[in-house]
């Protein structure tokens, strides 16, 4: 038995080493203010930003293995890119399901740089998502993935399953974050004016802003109020979460009142 596993663990290992590879690259136009939308499924995205009126996308295609049935699920995967000159949307499209329970998935590395006021909505499973610099909306539905936006001036709006979400806000206007089994790790300017309304069962909220905690109950922490005079809404919920509320200032920063 020990023999017959090494055996299959070196197939294994030698047919992912010899994994085959397409590209698929497209630059198009876009607006400075658009819409972008991408449905991805195993892999990464990898977002930057610029001042150009257009969207540079580049998706390298792996395959799972050299297997029969891993090649046959990568040859039929592909990125179908729409685009007008106010919209684009990016697709990865996968194998039909007739057969689609026989072999694995290829996995979808994106790199995409886009105007930085173009607003996203991104909608993965598995899939690990990296942002930065965006200066316009980003909303994020994520299965079994992970989110991390740097350097956002926009609203967040995230609902994650199974998965981590951190954002560091360059000016903060509004979040809306909702979370299961996952934690919400938020860096914001130390000056920033919100209203914080957060609440998480079986879980924790922490913060580095003063505000007032109240408890509802043995299961669900909840706390509320206005940093710094109020301003822009920071909504979170979550269900086997944890929020991390950081302010980002030089010297000490405040605590939380009971």
């Amino acid at each position: 038995m020990k023999v017959f596993l090494s055996v299959v663990a070196l197939l294994s290992s030698a047919a992912c080493a010899g994994a085959e590879i397409k590209n698929v690259d497209r630059t198009v136009p876009l607006a400075a203010h658009g819409s972008i939308t991408l449905e991805t499924h195993n892999g990464s995205v990898d977002v930057r930003t610029w001042d150009r009126p257009q969207i540079e996308i580049h998706a390298r295609i792996e395959s799972a293995s050299t297997l029969p049935d891993d090649l046959r699920r990568f040859d039929d995967t592909t990125v179908e890119v729409t685009s007008s000159p106010d919209s684009v949307s990016i697709v990865s499209t996968y194998p039909a399901v007739v057969w689609s329970w026989f072999g694995q998935s290829p996995t979808i590395y994106y790199t995409i740089t886009a105007p930085k006021t173009a607003r996203w909505t991104v909608r993965d499973h598995n899939a690990h998502i990296d942002m930065r610099d965006v200066s316009a909306t980003v909303n994020v539905d994520s299965h079994n993935g992970s989110l991390r936006v740097v350097n956002l001036a926009g609203s967040l709006e995230v609902r994650s399953h199974n998965g981590s979400v951190s954002a560091d806000f360059a000016a903060f206007h509004g979040a809306t974050i909702s979370t299961f089994n996952g934690m919400a790790d938020l860096t914001l300017p130390a000056s920033s004016q919100f209203d914080l309304s957060a609440n998480s069962r079986h879980r924790q909220i922490e913060s580095d802003f003063p505000v007032l905690i109240r408890t509802i109950s043995r299961r669900v922490e909840g706390v509320e109020g206005r940093v710094n005079g109020g301003g822009a809404a920071l909504h979170f919920t979550s269900h086997n979460g944890q929020l991390r509320l950081r302010a980002r200032q030089e010297g000490p920063v405040g605590g939380l009142q009971q």
